[in-house]
């Protein structure tokens, strides 16, 4: 199986913490959000980051070997702007990333900048991963940009494989009547 060797994987998020023994080599570390720091002071984009490409032995990542790289794109207060996401994915672009997550998801639907932002990422080649949303059990929860044809959408599992109950599923917000 693949290792994630000679791929670049970017993590949308709130940062990873500084020093943390589970990554060997992070690539690129920005900032931008208001808060003038690169750590993770609420732990999601470490943990997502640990998902993707952890090197420890007792909790590997499944691309252990990916160029990782870390935009920070929430604040500590959990806030973010489109603004912030559209400089990101401008950068992104321009790093020639392969991979894009996004640990985002909501009713967004019609911010029309972010949407064709997507779009073009996807156009440049990058696969955009987006959790579909924690807004389950309903039918109609999935969220944006999970929603969109060009993204790969991930939801929760149960640990015998079933969907999660918190899963969102189902038709776009975007669909429903």
């Amino acid at each position: 199986g693949s290792t994630g060797q000679q791929i670049k994987v970017v993590i949308f998020d709130t940062g990873i913490t500084l020093r943390h023994s589970h990554f060997k080599h992070i690539a690129d570390r920005s900032e931008w959000t208001d808060e003038n720091t690169l750590d993770d002071g609420l732990g999601h984009g470490t943990f997502v980051a640990g998902v993707v490409a952890s090197k420890h032995a007792g909790c590997l990542g499944f691309a252990p070997d990916a160029e990782l790289h870390t935009f920070r794109v929430f604040t500590n207060r959990q806030m973010s702007f489109t603004s912030w996401f559209l400089d990101a994915f401008n950068y992104a672009i321009a790093s020639r990333v392969h991979v894009l997550n996004l640990s985002i998801g909501g009713p967004d639907y019609r911010d029309r900048p972010f949407v064709d932002k997507v779009r073009e990422m996807s156009a440049q080649g990058i696969l955009v991963v987006s959790a579909i949303g924690n807004d389950g059990p309903l039918w109609g929860t999935l969220n944006n940009p999970a929603d969109q044809s060009d993204v790969l959408g991930v939801g929760g599992v149960e640990a015998g494989g079933a969907m999660a109950a918190f899963s969102s599923r189902g038709m776009t917000t975007g669909e429903l009547p």
